[in-house]
């Protein structure tokens, strides 16, 4: 049996221990992803990384899966927590009707608590749409609200420059959908 099937047999017979410890260690992670998208993400960085795993046993297999499981984790905090931290550019995208997705808030200069209230609830909003679609999709509207150059997002993908145009856009019209249907509007 080879290196890649044994580590796959034990992610397998392993599951509901590494559900157990995403559901402990996963905390507020959970209100934007599914337990299950979090240990399909553990399988496939643990299968990345499979070739400098070598068995030894069900404690020491738990302890590296763990590992890799606190890694990745960490990895989605940190995605949710940049999103929260920039939210400008994604609620951009949210409020755009235009072809380049921009668009004006009416509040933007207001300020007061029910001003603040409101724009927590769009970005909270939003950052659950966004969690909504699939992560080549979540990739191109997150780079879409960074600004990231086409020919930049193109090259990340593998794919011509006419195509990344047409897959960012079919994203984002998914984005805005995925947004309208959670807000009601």
């Amino acid at each position: 049996m080879s290196d890649r099937a044994e580590l796959s047999g034990l992610l397998v017979q392993f599951h509901g221990e590494l559900l157990d410890f995403v559901r402990r260690h996963a905390g507020r992670l959970l209100r934007y992803e599914t337990e299950d998208d979090l240990i399909q993400e553990v399988h496939v960085r643990a299968l990345q990384q499979g070739g400098r795993y070598r068995h030894k046993g069900r404690e020491p297999f738990l302890a590296w899966i763990h590992t890799v499981a606190r890694s990745v984790l960490a990895d989605r905090h940190a995605h949710w927590a940049a999103l929260r931290r920039r939210p400008a550019g994604l609620l951009r995208l949210t409020l755009g009707g235009t072809e380049s997705g921009v668009a004006l808030d009416p509040a933007v200069s207001a300020t007061g608590p029910s001003t603040f209230a409101a724009r927590r609830e769009m970005l909270s909003l939003a950052v659950k749409a966004l969690s909504l679609l699939p992560k080549a999709d979540r990739d191109l509207v997150r780079w879409r609200s960074e600004d990231v150059p086409l020919t930049e997002q193109a090259s990340q993908l593998g794919l011509s420059y006419a195509a990344a145009d047409s897959a960012s856009r079919r994203a984002l019209e998914r984005y805005r959908k995925s947004f309208r249907l959670l807000s009601g509007r």
